[in-house]
């Protein structure tokens, strides 16, 4: 299928940075020209569904102009000239509720209008977000925050509460895109016993990071309770889900001495100050498995030792869980151990040593 050619375009109205309308004369793949097809153009935006580290979902009750009464809303806004949609997404995140989110999953960019233009519609899902700051917002609009139950935004969804179609789409996307976490863990998609862990590169992440010594359990706790906190009075926004690194093992070092970092990643010009440093970690090969269980993932770390042992690796640094579940769920991480190949010496062959004969011996053969 061929695309429509542009040949002309004329100014109509241009509303500043809001709306342009123009006239195009455009050529259809048979050669057909119509000399006056109207083309808008409004800024790109996007819009993000938030779930929050209790499993909550929050939105916000309020109106708009053209519809009549309320409707429920996501968090959205628009692109500054340059930005990227996910830095407009985590900044608007931010102003319109004083929440950051430490994953944020891409739902995909869509045009309003095919044959018009119109915009581009950005839709992100942000998961694990957490209040660190009051309301920045500057909507005309009155707005009512709401944390809604999963059932609840399942309802209000299939009632068509939320009254435009791009909040509506992403709404539904991103529940999609959570119902199939959820199957995929109910049919056994996830690491067990018998699970092999798989060699891949961890790209290299700046990290901010505190140190902990003590008990790992306890350490993990205390560690990320004084970190998040940092992040929070700081403004500082998390990159990605959080990790621990685990320098000693548990069954040769006494638990008051077990050293740990508890970690979450940040962009590279974030400075650490006080007891929260920031320093860059990966770009190293790993031996990685995803767990999923019970608290004491030992036999998980047993598992991945021994297998890389048996592969021809051999360890190059302290472990680093990677934690892919919320607060309250079921434990599931990624346990990523740096490896090196281990090269095999090839022995020389030994050159094979001349038997000697004696004289009398040498003699007697040849009679």
């Amino acid at each position: 299928m061929k695309p429509w050619k542009t040949l002309s375009r004329r100014m109509v109205l241009n509303h500043s940075k809001w709306l342009v309308v123009e006239d195009h004369a455009v050529e259809l793949p048979g050669g057909r020209v119509i000399p006056n097809w109207p083309w808008v153009t409004t800024p790109d935006y996007i819009n993000v569904v938030v779930e929050t580290v209790d499993g909550r979902f929050l939105c916000f009750r309020q109106t708009k102009y053209a519809i009549a009464g309320t409707t429920l809303a996501v968090v959205g806004g628009y692109l500054e000239p340059g930005e990227e949609p996910l830095t407009c997404a985590q900044r608007e995140l931010r102003e319109e509720t004083g929440y950051v989110a430490p994953e944020w999953i891409n739902l995909g960019s869509y045009w309003v209008d095919p044959n018009r233009g119109m915009a581009t519609g950005n839709l992100f899902l942000a998961r694990g977000a957490y209040r660190v700051c009051n309301r920045d917002a500057d909507d005309l609009e009155e707005q009512e925050v709401l944390l809604l139950t999963r059932a609840e935004i399942e309802s209000a969804l299939a009632a068509g509460e939320f009254k435009v179609l791009a909040w509506q789409a992403a709404v539904a996307l991103a529940l999609l895109n959570l119902a199939k976490v959820t199957d995929l863990r109910k049919v056994g998609i996830q690491s067990k016993e018998g699970d092999m862990p798989e060699i891949k590169h961890l790209p290299r992440m700046y990290v901010a990071y505190v140190s902990e010594v003590g008990p790992f359990g306890d350490a993990v706790k205390r560690g990320f309770e004084r970190l998040f906190a940092w992040i929070g009075a700081n403004q500082v926004q998390p990159l990605g889900a959080s990790l621990g690194i685990y320098y000693d093992d548990p069954a040769h070092v006494p638990a008051e001495k077990l050293r740990s970092e508890l970690c979450v990643p940040v962009a590279p010009d974030v400075q650490g100050s006080g007891d929260v440093g920031v320093k860059a970690i990966g770009d190293c090969d790993v031996a990685a498995l995803v767990y999923q269980g019970e608290a004491n993932i030992s036999r998980a770390y047993n598992e991945v030792y021994a297998w890389l042992r048996a592969q021809g690796y051999r360890e190059a640094g302290a472990p680093i869980e990677t934690y892919l579940s919320r607060p309250g769920e079921e434990l599931r991480a990624e346990i990523a151990v740096p490896v090196v190949k281990v090269e095999k010496k090839i022995a020389a062959k030994k050159p094979k040593r001349a038997v000697k004969r004696s004289a009398k011996k040498t003699a007697k053969k040849k009679k």
